[in-house]
């Protein structure tokens, strides 16, 4: 049995305000100091999957797969650091492919692919805030899909997995094959690959595959235009000789603020 993660190269979601831009031409964001990262997201779905490869049958082993630029080699090495069995990289000639078309190209892959068993994903997406890849996955391959997992084991030789929902936590009995998105919680700490380990992952080969490049396939939602809004800030500074003056002052400038919002135009 293998267990699939898709993982997502992204730029570091931590990146300061002052380094973030976005071309104005493709849309695509970019920064002065390029810092790139897999998905947050997908990193959770990376260590449930690890996780649960421990209660799965001898034998069972965890690939990442990442459907992007040749860049994201290195950060596929990140994962064969802390034991990842094999890492796969998807290559794509554009580096801002849609989370729709990462999918379909995901799916494409799976497919041919006789012994995954279990897909695991990020439940959203750090840069675009969409949650396509999973259900996306799940329809191309016919699979079923379960939401905010934040761990998988194998019972009894019954796969079941911990997912959160509207009141609490929930243990799910699944049938495989089975498609899954992971989120957050309190017990899932992200694991730090041990120096020899780093070691070990530089000298590892990466498969690498090109994509097919049928991007647009069948995607209804398209962006028109992606763009950091121009925002004016003022800053006034409210005097007075008590706390008392400075409450009133206050309150007469916010009464003038909101009378000119409400003002018709």
């Amino acid at each position: 049995m293998r267990i699939a993660v898709l993982m997502k190269y992204v730029l570091d979601p931590d990146v300061l305000a002052r380094d973030f831009t976005v071309d104005p031409v493709t849309g695509t964001p970019s920064s002065t100091f390029p810092s790139y990262q897999f998905d947050p997201y997908d990193r959770i779905a990376l260590e449930v999957a690890l996780n649960a490869r421990v209660t799965c049958p001898a034998g069972t082993k965890v690939t990442s797969v990442c459907v992007g630029p040749d860049a994201a080699e290195d950060r596929l090495r990140e994962t064969l650091a802390v034991k990842c069995d094999e890492g796969i990289l998807i290559e794509t000639r554009s580096p801002a492919i849609s989370d729709f078309d990462r999918a379909c190209e995901a799916a494409k892959w799976l497919a041919d692919q006789g012994d995954v068993s279990i897909v695991l994903c990020g439940r959203l997406t750090a840069d675009s805030d969409t949650g396509e890849v999973g259900p996306v996955v799940a329809e191309r391959l016919g699979w079923p899909m379960i939401s905010n997992v934040v761990a998988v084991e194998m019972r009894d030789g019954q796969l079941v997995c911990k997912r959160e929902s509207g009141e609490g936590y929930e243990w799910v009995k699944v049938a495989l094959p089975i498609v899954m998105t992971a989120t957050n919680a309190p017990n899932i700490a992200i694991r730090k690959a041990k120096l020899q380990d780093v070691m070990r992952a530089q000298r590892a080969s990466v498969t690498r595959l090109q994509a097919s490049q049928t991007e647009g396939s069948g995607r209804k939602l398209n962006t028109v235009r992606a763009y950091i809004p121009d925002v004016t800030r003022t800053c006034r500074w409210i005097e007075g000789d008590t706390a008392e003056d400075k409450a009133r002052e206050l309150s007469t400038v916010l009464r003038a603020h909101l009378g000119a919002a409400r003002a018709p135009s």
